[in-house]
């Protein structure tokens, strides 16, 4: 099947559509985050050491829902935090959710703990992002891309922008990017495809 390729407006005009219909945006999420989780899990046989790289937005929240759902499924997951904890609300309401056993660091204590990780999963900024990275994000980032784990991006490796309009010095490389519900311009240039590696799209509905 044909997938679509929506702009990053198309994209929210899309959810916002879908959550007055019923479907509500934390349905969407943990749709995101969850069938995220399901495909990593088939991907390995055995649990994997996993680090969750977050920021503070809607990205992070689908971070927090797939840390979750390997967590349930005896995944040890750490999550660290990239900007701080001044969350948004969705964000937040899946930080509350998190089980105890998850385990919360700063970027500080990087370097001790990405030699045990297997997994790194970029949940910093998605579609949204614009600029320029912050210096200790490209730091993370660079540090991750020399490590010997398996990097995922969702929906967007951070650092690119949705549009394909600008991709900023250090973005996260990925092995494999998962897209949700359709594909965006940036995922369709060839100097994008280097940085999101296989490209999965993600149904979001119900």
């Amino acid at each position: 099947m044909h997938t679509p390729v929506w702009t990053v407006m198309q994209m929210k005009a899309w959810e916002d559509e879908q959550n007055k219909a019923g479907l509500s945006y934390a349905r969407m999420m943990e749709h995101a985050g969850s069938r995220a989780a399901e495909d990593l899990m088939r991907r390995f046989p055995a649990p994997q050491h996993t680090l969750v790289l977050c920021g503070k937005g809607n990205n992070a929240g689908d971070g927090l829902v797939l840390a979750r759902r390997l967590v349930w499924q005896h995944w040890p997951v750490t999550i660290m935090w990239l900007q701080e904890q001044q969350l948004s609300v969705l964000a937040a309401a899946n930080r509350a959710s998190l089980p105890a056993t998850v385990v919360c660091a700063d970027i500080a204590q990087l370097d001790t703990l990405l030699p045990s990780m297997q997994v790194v999963v970029d949940a910093v900024y998605g579609i949204g992002f614009h600029g320029e990275l912050p210096q200790i994000v490209r730091q993370c980032f660079a540090a991750v891309a020399q490590a010997d784990v398996f990097r995922v991006a969702l929906d967007m490796p951070s650092g690119v922008a949705g549009d394909g309009d600008a991709v900023a010095s250090g973005s996260f490389q990925a092995q494999l990017t998962y897209a949700f519900q359709a594909l965006k311009p940036a995922h369709c240039l060839a100097q994008v495809r280097q940085l999101c590696g296989e490209v999965l799209c993600i149904n979001l509905q119900d």
